[in-house]
């Protein structure tokens, strides 16, 4: 698991722009995530906080945890707490979406509208990664086995997601 993730980040690191956390985020700063959003991390995703704390380039971003004294607001927009919890105060409680899943964080947000989710290990779906479209009203329209498939499909494109029904997403998008 680590050593593919570690693949995955030596590949990213020769994309244009790309950043990450200048040393790894802090194990006390991952138990306060879980314990904030009261949740236990999938170890891929614990494994990349450790050892990258977040990352972006030309294009896209996994968000993550910042240096706790960090000024820079780009790199405060990376929060994965605040990311997570903005999806929930957007979207929860409202008549027209469905509410953020309960158990786990907002890791990307989706720019055609929507955000990617990364399922906690309270979890049925523990360590998955589902795609949920404001189009779709906040349905979930594809997913992903695991968090390292997550990030390959970032960097590389491979795998692809699992379980896209383009045509019901075009029909509710037209509809």
């Amino acid at each position: 698991m680590s050593n593919e993730i570690t693949k995955i980040m030596v590949q990213a690191q020769k994309i244009k722009n790309f950043r990450c956390r200048k040393g790894s985020a802090p194990q006390v700063q991952i138990k306060d995530l879980e314990e904030k959003l009261k949740i236990t991390l999938p170890e891929p995703y614990k494994f990349f906080l450790e050892q990258y704390g977040f990352c972006l380039w030309f294009g896209d971003v996994v968000f993550g945890l910042v240096p706790l004294d960090e000024d820079n607001e780009d790199y405060k927009s990376l929060d994965v707490i605040r990311a997570t919890e903005y999806y929930h105060q957007r979207y929860d409680n409202k008549d027209e979406y469905q509410s953020v899943p309960e158990h786990g964080l907002v890791i990307n947000s989706y720019d055609g509208g929507g955000y990617y989710f990364l399922f906690s290990e309270e979890s049925e779906r523990a360590g998955e990664v589902g795609l949920f479209l404001t189009e779709t009203y906040g349905q979930e329209e594809s997913k992903f086995k695991s968090f390292t498939d997550y990030l390959s499909f970032l960097v590389t494109g491979t795998p692809d997601l699992v379980d896209v029904d383009y045509d019901k997403i075009m029909d509710i998008i037209e509809g």
